[in-house]
């Protein structure tokens, strides 16, 4: 249960194109608890879940954000190759989105409780950025958290002069074990607010802090993260993510009852699309002719969301509708459709390599900056190998210096292979010894009366000799 009487925060997961769960997701809370949202200490986000946190501190209307998803999506699905192909340039895209969108003081109203998780590119430590001198510095940190090495290019952008790339890959959820932290992800597992689990699945995978369950329908999710679904399947995304947080809502007891069917903000006020063809097809064909004059939606998927949303979507699939019908409909004829299957491995190297010269002209002005960096980053990881290797070598050494000489194998080693070495050792027993003989007696006494006299001594050989000496003599005469 949320304690309201305390500051809490809101951390959303990065996602690619599963943004648009995000989308039903904060409609709804905007729609039924706007508080909770407003009210935020702070908002955490990385990667596409860093962009949806800016547009609800920024407070830009939702069905701003479902339109650019929707058309970032359809120019990624134009391509053969998908969002791989070299004309699909995702981060000009969010680059251009957010000077379209970002108010002239954004960073002043971000600063503070917008958080955007960034990964430094030097040494892979997580850093979050929360304070922005500029709108543009805004925008520079959005652009890095959204940086995915080799699926967005290949030198990562940089920010106050430092390269990052995708918060993501050091944390994906940032300030997620704070207890009035509440997490949002697409993808099902143990978040606050996230899909259930259609089957009982025992396995999870946990990416940077955010918890996966291993199921299909996950395996789904994480592939339409890079890769876009169709628009009907991402409205039905859309409305998941309005009923995961509707359920949220309920569970915690946080609908509000003020408010209960605010709208969101949005920038025109025209009806909706389904609305224009359900008015027009039931005045003139009835009620059954609905679903198939809506051919390219359906309205039960959708039937949750704000109207605002609802226009987007249509919009999105209807178009998608009539370019495919067409299509179908020029190419109906075989021998067409073998001649344009025919013709498209030939036109794809052509198309691609001229998409790579005019990037790479673009790229001209940057050269000499990017190389510089380049240089410096390989350098610095060979110096770091260099040192590394030199630490391994040296190892034997250290070991041999602090290990006693009873564990030191490597010592031993050496000492039988060294055969010519003189190693001297302090005997255990110490042995003491006069350094002048004791006095030879003046008097020839008995033999018994020597023994009692001077016991024999171990210690000093050449003493007893000359005594033995001295009685045999003593005796033959």
């Amino acid at each position: 249960m949320i304690d309201l009487k305390k500051e809490w925060s809101i951390s959303l997961a990065g996602c690619g194109f599963m943004g648009i769960y995000y989308v039903g997701a904060t409609s709804c809370i905007l729609q039924r608890f706007p508080r909770f949202i407003q009210e935020a200490s702070n908002i955490y986000g990385a990667s596409s879940g860093a962009l949806m946190a800016a547009i609800l501190v920024l407070q830009i209307p939702i069905d701003k954000c479902c339109a650019d998803l929707m058309s970032m999506a359809k120019e990624a699905r134009k391509h053969k190759l998908g969002p791989l192909h070299p004309a699909f340039n995702l981060l000009q895209m969010v680059k251009d989105t957010l000077q379209r969108h970002l108010p002239h003081d954004a960073h002043l109203r971000a600063s503070g409780k917008l958080c955007v998780s960034l990964t430094r590119v030097p040494d892979g430590k997580n850093v979050l950025v929360s304070e922005f001198n500029s709108r543009d510095e805004l925008i520079q940190a959005l652009i890095c958290s959204c940086f995915i090495p080799f699926y967005c290019g290949v030198i990562p952008p940089t920010y106050r002069g430092v390269r990052y790339i995708d918060g993501a890959a050091s944390n994906n959820l940032p300030r997620c074990h704070q207890r009035n932290t509440i997490t949002f992800s697409p993808y099902a597992g143990e978040s606050d607010v996230c899909p259930r689990l259609s089957t009982l699945s025992f396995h999870r995978v946990v990416f940077n802090n955010v918890s996966i369950q291993v199921n299909p329908e996950n395996v789904y999710r994480v592939t339409s993260t890079f890769f876009p679904p169709e628009p009907e399947a991402m409205a039905e995304i859309c409305q998941k993510g309005y009923m995961d947080a509707l359920r949220f809502l309920q569970e915690n007891n946080l609908l509000s009852s003020e408010s209960p069917l605010r709208g969101l903000q949005t920038g025109t006020s025209q009806p909706t699309c389904c609305e224009t063809v359900r008015k027009n097809t039931a005045e003139h064909h009835g009620v059954k002719t609905i679903q198939c004059d809506h051919r390219w939606l359906d309205v039960q998927l959708i039937e949750q969301l704000p109207v605002d949303v609802q226009r987007v979507l249509c919009a999105a699939c209807r178009e998608t509708y009539s370019a495919a019908g067409l299509f179908s409909q020029m190419a109906a004829f075989l021998p067409k459709k073998v001649a344009s299957y025919l013709q498209f491995p030939r036109n794809l190297p052509v198309d691609s390599s001229y998409l790579l010269a005019q990037r790479l002209v673009n790229w001209i002005p940057d050269v000499p900056k990017d190389l510089g960096w380049i240089t410096g980053f390989l350098g610095g990881k060979t110096k770091q190998a260099m040192v590394e290797d030199r630490v391994k070598r040296l190892a034997p050494l250290h070991r041999s210096r602090s290990l006693p000489d009873s564990l030191n194998l490597c010592q031993e080693s050496n000492k039988e292979e060294n055969t010519s070495s003189i190693h001297l050792r302090e005997p255990s027993v110490p042995d003491y010894r006069p350094l002048t003989p004791p006095p030879t007696p003046t008097s020839k006494p008995g033999f018994d009366e020597y023994a009692r006299a001077t016991p024999p001594s171990r210690y000093w050989g050449l003493g007893g000799a000359v005594r033995w000496l001295q009685s045999v003599v003593y005796n033959q005469t």
